[in-house]
């Protein structure tokens, strides 16, 4: 960054002392403002939002990926009802053949009463298969029902800091309105040259443009000035904007200055 010398910009640029105090006045409010910007951003509200967003998302995926498990196990219990529907039907007509007498040969009457102990057997198989889909069924909705609870749980906890953050928004914004206000009808009295290195300086340096002058040492980087410099400083007139060596932020005397 490029600055032309702290004894050029003496000569070139002159403010009284009131306005000099004044500039440190407006740099309090940047330097407020800056704070309350900060405080805005980083406002524990906003992580914990962010959060209880990221949590209700997982867990809306979860009741959509639970959901569509229940659609298929729905499908599966219909599918083992059928199956077991379809060997009791057959079953039921192998035994009315067999009780009606309808067949004689002894081979047949083995042939369809092993058939019906199969049938039988079958059907046991596809009931225990069916009664496993039901308690499956059964686990999956005690699943979607827990997620639903904790989703409708997240759901308020977000609603409760979402407004937390926008109660604490509305009080932040408020506070920087004013310093707002306070800062432009102090800069507003300053000599717009003044203002206008303020301003650069500051943009440059982080939000701080200005800095006390206290017993020989610049409260804007804290580092002392050399005696030297001191000495310089203090034969200065009052009206000369002076400009740290090191930072180069504008320096502003006082009598806490050390001159």
């Amino acid at each position: 960054m490029d600055y032309v010398n702290s004894k050029e910009l003496a000569v070139a640029i002159q403010a009284s002392s009131q306005q000099q105090a004044t500039l440190l006045e407006v740099q309090h409010h940047d330097t407020t403002l800056l704070q309350l910007s900060h405080r805005r951003a980083n406002l524990p509200q906003i992580s914990q939002g962010l959060d209880l967003e990221a949590k209700l998302g997982s867990l809306q995926l979860k009741l959509v990926a639970i959901k569509t498990e229940i659609s298929d196990i729905c499908l599966a219990q219909a599918k083992a009802d059928n199956d077991v529907q379809q060997v009791v039907q057959r079953a039921e007509r192998d035994q009315q053949r067999l009780d009606s007498g309808a067949v004689s040969s002894p081979k047949d009457l083995e042939a369809l009463a092993h058939e019906i102990q199969s049938l039988r057997k079958r059907q046991v198989e596809l009931e225990d298969v069916e009664l496993e889909i039901m308690e499956q069924l059964e686990q999956a909705r005690t699943a979607q029902l827990e997620i639903e609870a904790q989703v409708a749980e997240t759901i308020t906890e977000l609603e409760q800091v979402t407004k937390s953050r926008d109660d604490e928004f509305a009080d932040i914004d408020a506070l920087i309105d004013a310093e707002t206000s306070a800062r432009t009808q102090l800069a507003s009295t300053l000599d717009s040259e003044l203002l206008a290195l303020y301003d650069k300086v500051r943009v440059d340096l982080g939000g701080v443009g200005a800095a006390l002058l206290h017993r020989g040492a610049c409260q804007g980087c804290h580092i002392s000035l050399d005696a030297t410099e001191v000495d310089r400083i203090r034969h200065l007139p009052a009206e000369t904007v002076v400009r740290c060596e090191e930072c180069r932020r504008i320096l502003v005397r006082t009598s806490e200055s050390g001159l």
